[in-house]
């Protein structure tokens, strides 16, 4: 080997070196901070992978608690296109049941005989949080209200959240109301010292009753998916607090009965 090539070879020996030792890794032309990649895999103890929670700590194995993340999904406003002339038109007040991409409120989107005319969902937010950020839709034949999981989750009192939940009913002005139980839960404890699966089921027979006082709608369209504890049937989630996209197909189906019977 030539004496150039020798000091060429040391010197990229040297370099690597230093990135190494300043937490950076050198992959053909691009720079990839050490720290920032290892932050971005999901945490794990052993075999025991950490499960997506809004806004909620996880414990992997060996009861460590550590913080999982999750996409800020949120919709807002007007949804599909196309001609929906005749299609019942409805509002939506939801979480991340509602707001993530693979949601019941997605997959209606392409039913044109189901128009979305307004409404907010924000993946983690509680009912007030919702509350605060809605705005009126009186045009709307129904109003879905799918508001709670988070509330549970922060160990929010079952009153505050009913509470809100008629706030924004009489925020949104729509003509017909829908409210939507909560859904099933495979987790028995949260950041807030809250048992989220018992919790949505003290919520959900809340709702039906909050319902049934305003002369209002109520479906529980995770009936099919929710065991007689409380949790999801196996094959249903793969996060224990949300339904795949297969259940996510099935449970649009319901709720687009649901609403039409609502606008009725």
């Amino acid at each position: 080997m030539s004496r150039t090539r020798r000091l060429a070879l040391v010197a990229s020996i040297v370099t690597a070196a230093c990135l190494v030792a300043g937490g950076s890794l050198v992959v053909g032309t691009a720079v990839v901070s050490a720290s920032t990649a290892a932050a971005e895999r999901a945490p794990s103890t052993g075999h025991v992978a950490a499960a997506p929670v809004e806004r909620a700590d996880t414990r992997a194995g060996g009861g460590a608690r550590v913080r999982a993340a999750t996409p800020d999904d949120a919709v807002t406003g007007a949804l599909g296109t196309g001609d929906r002339s005749g299609a019942v038109t409805f509002a939506y007040a939801g979480d991340s049941i509602t707001a993530r991409p693979d949601s019941w409120l997605h997959d209606l989107v392409p039913d044109t005989r189901f128009h979305a005319v307004g409404g907010y969902a924000h993946s983690g937010y509680r009912s007030d949080e919702v509350l605060h950020e809605i705005g009126p839709v009186p045009d709307a034949d129904v109003l879905v209200v799918e508001l709670g999981t988070n509330d549970v989750n922060q160990a929010i009192p079952t009153a505050t959240t009913i509470a809100n939940v008629d706030a924004v009913v009489r925020k949104v002005g729509a003509r017909h109301v829908l409210v939507v139980s909560g859904p099933p839960s495979n987790w028995t404890w949260s950041q807030w010292g809250a048992d989220r699966r018992a919790g949505q089921l003290v919520l959900s027979r809340a709702l039906e009753h909050d319902a049934a006082d305003h002369g209002w709608s109520y479906v529980d369209p995770f009936a099919e998916f929710r065991q007689a504890d409380g949790a999801w049937v196996r094959g249903s989630s793969a996060d224990g607090i949300h339904g795949d996209a297969a259940t996510n197909v099935v449970v649009a189906r319901v709720m687009a009965s649901a609403i039409a019977r609502a606008a009725r």
